[in-house]
């Protein structure tokens, strides 16, 4: 089932000046942010050593796969629950984004441990180290929420930088959450995943020729694969599937991309313009099984 929430007017695109200006400001602040001491919460100063499969969340009425103190790889609800995926519009910045969320759940009646994803948008890609600070105070907010189990956070996360109507400073484009549900939907969501490999390389970096494009794709079609396998869900689980790049890759949906989501391709993949946020990647890749998709207006 689809809900629609639109009962006000979107606020009007600032100039394109002002959106250059934001984004040099805001990777101004990112090298600020890189240069001060890393962030000390106890949430994320260890790393990962072989942790379980999964973990349940007190109070968010979800399971989640762990991956790190940024994100998780996936989130199952319990059962009488699913996952609800909501879009803003217009998309707010972080600290309104947060405080919508808080608020939206709130009249729900849910908890705020209800929220299980979230997807930022960011004004231009980023270096790792500028990406790590970048992440630094989201991590808070999580921990401040009590989104992190241990040192992991139960968080799934998609973050992107839209190659056309950037924003100019890093906003919260949609979130999902966990409610009481409305059928035996099996719904979940996994975090999106980039070009990137375990050791922080990027796949075929500085190339977009089609063979390159191929091994991209391949690549964040496996991670998501494995991801599921994880959840014991495969494809057919899945009810959107959303690609961001911003290449073009002729020939690679009949293929590379349709075969290997089987199933779920017959729901259509949606397509956005844009990139994974560390310089040089161009793919990024999520899924998600829902029952409910809002649309919110925010202002």
């Amino acid at each position: 089932m689809s809900r629609t929430e639109d009962d006000r007017t979107a606020h009007p695109k600032a100039p394109r000046q002002q959106d250059r200006a934001g984004r040099r400001q805001f990777l101004q602040q990112l090298g600020a942010l890189a240069a001060a001491p890393a962030l000390t919460s106890a949430a994320h100063a260890e790393g990962r050593v072989n942790p379980p499969a999964i973990f349940a969340l007190e109070g968010g009425n979800y399971r989640y796969v762990p991956a790190g103190s940024v994100f998780c790889a996936g989130v199952l609800p319990d059962e009488g629950y699913e996952v609800v995926h909501a879009i803003l519009r217009p998309r707010l910045p972080l600290a309104m984004g947060y405080a919508f969320i808080e608020n939206y759940l709130k009249n729900l009646e849910r908890p705020i441990q209800a929220l299980c994803g979230m997807e930022l948008q960011a004004p231009a890609q980023m270096t790792f180290d500028a990406f790590r600070a970048f992440n630094a105070p989201y991590v808070a907010q999580l921990d401040k929420w009590g989104l992190i189990g241990g040192r992991y956070s139960a968080v799934c996360r998609t973050n992107v930088v839209p190659a056309i109507d950037a924003p100019s400073e890093a906003v919260v484009h949609a979130f999902s959450y966990v409610a009481p549900a409305i059928g035996n939907s099996v719904t979940f969501c996994v975090s999106g995943t980039a070009d990137i490999d375990q050791r922080g390389k990027v796949v075929a970096e500085g190339k977009t020729s089609a063979a390159a494009m191929k091994k991209k794709l391949e690549f964040v079609l496996g991670v998501i694969g494995n991801r599921l396998a994880e959840m014991e869900l495969d494809w057919s689980s899945a009810t959107h599937v959303d690609l961001y790049l911003a290449a073009d890759i002729p020939g690679l949906w009949g293929s590379t991309i349709l075969p290997a989501i089987g199933a779920a391709g017959a729901s259509g993949v949606r397509l956005h313009h844009a990139r994974p946020p560390i310089v040089g990647a161009e793919v990024e890749l999520e899924a998600r099984g829902l029952a409910q998709e809002l649309v919110l207006r925010t202002g």
